[in-house]
Order: structure tokens, then sequence, then C-alpha cells
């Protein structure tokens, strides 16, 4: 079973559309956090909104992967990630599509990372 949580709620047995749907919700004040779990353990979150957000794949203890932008802006940039503001690097702050591809290929392969994405483990 695939465990989806969306600003605190549980749903237990997600499907890929309740996961889709849930990462297309995120609007950057009233759902800004959802963070999807394997059977592995392996976790992705998504955070943000309405237009930028920031995706991380934690796949052990110390390994977290990021998507970041390929054309690696300067500066940081602030959103609101599980109702608290944070402010990024901008590097790491992506558009819904590639957030969508993360989550979707990370459901539907097994935790694997989307190869058509740049990828940055970050400490």
């Amino acid at each position: 079973m695939i465990a989806l949580y969306v600003d605190g709620r549980v749903d237990l047995d997600a499907s890929l559309a309740d996961i889709e749907a849930a990462v297309r919700s995120l609007d950057g004040e009233g759902h800004t956090l959802v963070v999807v779990e394997l059977p592995s353990g392996k976790t992705i979150t998504v955070g943000g909104g309405p237009d930028k957000f920031v995706t991380e794949v934690t796949e052990g203890p110390r390994e977290r992967w990021c998507v970041i932008d390929p054309r690696r802006p300067e500066g940081r940039r602030e959103l609101v990630v599980g109702g608290e503001v944070v402010d990024p690097p901008a590097r790491l702050c992506i558009d819904r599509a590639a957030a969508l591809d993360a989550v979707l290929t990370f459901v539907s392969e097994n935790g694997a990372r989307s190869a058509r994405l740049v990828w940055s483990v970050e400490g």
C-alpha cells in the first residue's frame, strides 16, 4: 500500500490518481505539502505552490535527492511548505509539470527518480 500525507491528513491506500490530485491541489496557501511513502520506506515530498515547488526523494537516512532547475538560477525563493515560510535556493524551485513528473515516475516505477529531470544530492 502507498501512504499519502496531505497537509496532515493520511490516506494509507492511495491511488496514482489520488496522488496526482494532491500535487495539483498545492496552492501555496491552504495546501502546501504532499508526502508519498512506498512500502519500501522510500518517500517523495512536494511542497509549495501555486507556481513553484520543491521536490525531494529520500532513499535512506542520509540520502536526499532534489529536483533542480537545470538553468540554475541564483538567489533564493520564498515558498510556503507545510504551512511554514521557507527560502530554498532558487535552483531547487521547479514548476508543477516537473513536480508531477517526479511524483508519478516515483510511484509508478517503485521509487525511481525520473530520468527526464535533473537531480542533485542535497545535505
